[in-house]
């Protein structure tokens, strides 16, 4: 079975992406699909279009005809390894890209074109991006959060993406970052490490602290309105509030996707649905 390193869905259909390329998910069966990239880290379906990240072309996107275009990238030829849609880019047609060695870019136009956007950001080894939810209506101030996960650390943006501030150092990289669905009313941010424990924002992401008796080694984070998910290199943990965390009975993940059959995960062998 292949490896799957990330998971998106658009209506019904689901693709998974790995080193051994892209994959539709048919009746829970992995079938193999042509994509342009040689090395393929990412994927996300942002309602219009399918788009793939990795080496060689940066991203690449899906045109009417059935074939594959390279998006503009602003002269950034690192690999990209975290797409992260904006969370109402129906509308906005925002899309972050995480380059590993180029920053973070910002798309507008729903991936076609991808600018650099790096202003505040010390260490370009971005490996992981999530947004907060939407905010209120008539919240203020007016604020679209979003965080990236880098080598060193946490950096946070008010604005969408356009400008960064680190609000935390990290002992190990940043492998993964969750935020919670009820953000603007309980501030909660986990961000997950190589080696360097899981760690807790409860103030919107301005400080983070380290989550005592959690897995050293954090792959992959959910959340979701019931609680969080968690896999570290041996197990799939669960958590109702992100504190204390209890062991499943399923292998490893490396990504997961919330659907409404349920949690589908990536890992080293493949697909599975988590209970």
């Amino acid at each position: 079975m292949p490896v799957i390193l990330s998971l998106t869905q658009h209506d019904q259909n689901i693709w998974a992406l790995g080193p051994e390329g892209l994959f539709h998910l048919q009746d829970d069966k992995l079938i193999a699909i042509p994509q342009p990239d040689a090395q393929p880290s990412c994927c996300l379906h942002n309602g219009e279009r399918l788009l793939v990240g990795g080496g060689t072309y940066g991203v690449a996107y899906t045109t009417p005809d059935g074939g594959w275009q390279a998006s503009w990238m602003d002269g950034v030829t690192a690999p990209v390894v975290c797409l992260a849609p904006h969370p109402d880019q129906a509308r906005t047609g925002v899309i972050l890209a995480g380059a590993s060695g180029g920053g973070i870019l910002r798309s507008a136009n729903h991936g076609r074109d991808f600018f650099v956007c790096n202003f505040g950001l010390f260490d370009f080894e971005v490996l992981s991006l999530a947004w907060a939810p939407p905010q209120p209506a008539g919240a203020w101030p007016p604020i679209e959060a979003v965080f990236a996960g880098a080598l060193g650390g946490v950096y946070r943006s008010p604005n969408g993406g356009r400008g960064w501030k680190q609000v935390a150092a990290m002992p190990a990289p940043v492998l993964t970052l969750a935020v919670a669905p009820d953000f603007h009313t309980g501030g909660a941010v986990l961000a997950g490490t190589e080696g360097g424990g899981l760690w807790r924002s409860d103030d919107g992401g301005y400080t983070f602290t380290l989550v005592a008796d959690a897995p050293e080694v954090v792959n992959s984070l959910l959340a979701l309105p019931s609680g969080w998910l968690l896999s570290d290199a041996e197990r799939i943990w669960r958590s109702s509030d992100g504190n204390a965390w209890t062991p499943l009975d399923h292998p490893p993940a490396l990504t997961f996707l919330a659907t409404d059959r349920g949690v589908l995960a990536g890992g080293m062998d493949g697909v599975f649905w988590v209970a």
